[in-house]
């Protein structure tokens, strides 16, 4: 076998495994759906993919906001502690100097 018959091989059974999750999953939402009081009685397949894509692509925004966000106040700290470290280095030695 080639590698890129290895390679293909293994796509189609990821495929084939990400099918099956969706399709275990939509059985589960529709028969936990289906015992809610006031519930639809049939649900759009759908429109359950779109909703939980949806909050996904939501939730990665705000991770992806929230990292930036982390990364920005983490380079603020470190470009300001050399500058400290300068300053406090600059003082310590003038007021040595006007001492001695």
């Amino acid at each position: 076998m080639t590698t890129t018959e290895h390679y293909t091989e293994m796509v189609q059974q990821g495929q084939e495994a990400a099918s099956s999750a969706v399709d275990a999953w939509l059985r589960a939402m529709k028969d936990a759906v289906g015992h809610l009081p006031g519930a639809p009685t049939q649900l759009d397949a759908d429109q359950i993919v779109d909703q939980v894509f949806d909050f996904a692509e939501r939730m990665l925004a705000v991770q992806r906001e929230l990292a930036k966000n982390l990364v920005k106040t983490a380079t603020g700290l470190a470009g300001s502690v050399p500058q400290r470290t300068r300053d406090t280095t600059r003082d310590t030695v003038e007021s040595v100097s006007a001492e001695g």
